[in-house]
Formats: structure tokens, sequence, C-alpha cells
């Protein structure tokens, strides 16, 4: 063939690549690059073996240390206050794996038909994780982060520990962290001594403290703090964490807040906290809530800063959850 041929030679196009060959290597380009940011990703999430440690919590800098004056064991805070706290914040505590499907499900069914953030779905051990190793940012990627620790958190640990964990950083007022200092600051006792009335007023701050502990400078209980408050003490009752003559005495006397010179012998009554032994399953009828209740309540309270308090993330209407999901067996 000589130059001129050559020249003028017709040669075949290269092949096109296929469009499913294009196709694969684009998802595997994608998922390279989901893989190298997760790895950096979790990197940067913190290491959860720190609660086992002196440390200071990065969302309020609370110092959280064992063997501190503020810090208390789980075995030195009264029953009631641990039982007021579950069926309050997390009725299901004692059998989830760090998350509550169904609670999780009605949140987004609530919310969506609320059109906003009312209703929260997150766990004692989500709320551990994000008071102690997250900031205040409110992102999806922070959520993941949350998911991510509270797993952790759920694997590596026992439910006592993580409640032990809560109930020492958890926030029951303006820069008021922790149950001992709680029990302190409002009723001048250690909280081992709390009563059932205490502590459900305690336990009903947990949502939205800096709001709902105004209360307690007015000296009298709002509208809908009485409210809540009777709520979580029939929860209580109803899974035999309050006998039903210490129900009625609670009932007798929530009009007498804050409760001076009431103590934990007026409600000796109290059943064990032991399930070992056979006890009834609540009626239908003491497990079953409106829905509305804290609006509700928040609408005939008089205080016009409770009638429209600012949202809380996550929490928001966690004292309104139905018990409906609760097994016996979550106390145990």
């Amino acid at each position: 063939m000589d130059e001129t041929q050559r020249l003028f030679e017709v040669r075949p196009l290269p092949p096109k690549p296929s469009l499913f060959g294009s196709f694969v290597k684009m998802i595997f380009s994608f998922l390279l690059i989901v893989a190298v940011v997760i790895a950096g990703a979790l990197l940067t999430i913190p290491d959860i073996t720190q609660l086992e440690r002196c440390m200071v919590t990065s969302m309020f800098q609370v110092k959280l240390c064992p063997g501190s004056p503020s810090y208390v064991q789980l075995k030195d805070i009264s029953p009631y206050m641990i039982h007021a706290v579950i069926v309050a914040e997390d009725g299901s505590f004692y059998s989830h794996k760090g998350f509550d499907w169904k609670e999780i499900q009605e949140s987004l069914e609530a919310n969506l038909k609320a059109g906003g953030a009312k209703r929260g779905g997150s766990t004692l051990t989500q709320q551990l994780a994000k008071n102690v190793f997250l900031s205040q940012e409110k992102s999806l990627w922070r959520k993941l982060k949350e998911a991510y620790l509270a797993y952790g958190i759920e694997t590596h640990y026992k439910k006592d520990f993580i409640l032990e964990k809560y109930l020492n950083v958890v926030e029951f007022g303006p820069g008021l962290y922790g149950v001992k200092n709680a029990a302190e600051h409002y009723f001048k006792k250690p909280p081992s001594q709390l009563h059932p009335l205490e502590a459900a007023w305690l336990a009903h701050l947990l949502p939205n403290p800096k709001v709902y502990s105004q209360a307690f400078r007015k000296g009298a209980l709002t509208p809908f703090s009485k409210k809540m408050v009777m709520i979580i003490l029939r929860r209580m009752a109803a899974y035999g964490k309050l006998s039903p003559i210490g129900y009625e005495r609670a009932e007798s006397l929530i009009a007498e807040f804050p409760w001076i010179g009431i103590t934990m012998a007026s409600f000796s009554t109290a059943p064990s906290w032991s399930l070992e032994t056979d006890v009834p399953l609540p009626k239908a009828s003491d497990l079953e809530y409106d829905p509305d209740s804290v609006e509700k309540a928040l609408e005939e309270s008089a205080d016009p800063q409770l009638a429209a308090p600012e949202p809380v993330e996550e929490t928001e209407d966690d004292a309104s959850r139905e018990l409906n999901s609760i097994n016996e067996s979550d106390f145990d």
C-alpha cells in the first residue's frame, strides 16, 4: 500500500462504551466517594468509652465524673424518680435497643399532620448521646451521628449504666444539670428521698426545663404542670410503680406544691420495684391518653409564656406519648 492509499484509508471507529458499562462505572465512583466521606466522618465521631471516665459534655459543658460532688449512682436515686423519668420520656427503655421504632413512626405521622416538629421520638439513649457528645447543631448529619453513637452505647453498656449517666447529665432548669443538683435545688433533699409527687414534677420538666420550671419560682403549679404531673403519676400507678393508696395520697396532696414536710414515708404502701411477683397488666383505659393532652393543658394554662412555649427539638411532646407499646417487662 503506497502513501496515497494509506492517507485515504477508512479505518473503523473504536467501539462505543456500552450504556450498562457507563452506569456501572458511575455507580462505582459514587459509592467510592460515599465510602471515603463516611470513613473520614467516622474519624470525627467521639469515643463512647469516655463515658467510663471523667469528662465534660459537648453540648452544655457539664462535668460528668463519678465520684464528684454532683454525681449520684443509680442505687442512690429514689425508685420513684427513676420510674417517673422512664414513663414520661421513654416507656420502652428497658426493652428497646436504642431506638423506639413505634414511637418514631408515630412521631413522624404526628409531625406530618401538624406540618412541623411537634413531637419527638428520641429514646433516653439518643438523648444521652446528643447531650454528651454532640452540639446543638440541627442537621441531618448530626442526627446520623446521634444514631451511630446511640447504637454504640446500647451495644457496649447495660441499661442501668446508660440510665445513670442520663440522670447525671440531663437538664432540669436554667443551668441546672443532673438529678442530684435538681433534688437539692428544688426540694432541699438528696435524690434518694424524692417522693412520687416530687419525682413526677421533675420528670415533667424534661421536655422544656427552662420554661416548665417557672412554676417553682412562682410557688404554685400551673394548670399545665398539674395535669402533666397527674398523667405521670397515673402511668406509674398503671404499672405497679405506685400503689393505689399512694396514687390517691399523691392526688390529694398535689395542690400543696412544693410539698414541704411531705416525705417518702407518706407513700410507704408502694409495692416492690421488682416484677418477679405477678403484677396484673393495666386496663386499657389506664393506658390511653388524648394525643393532644399537652396542647390542651397548655391552652388551659393561665401563664401566657407556657401557653406558647418555644419548640423543643425532639422531645417537646414526649410527655403525651401513649403507653400502648409498653410491655410489663419494660420496667424489670
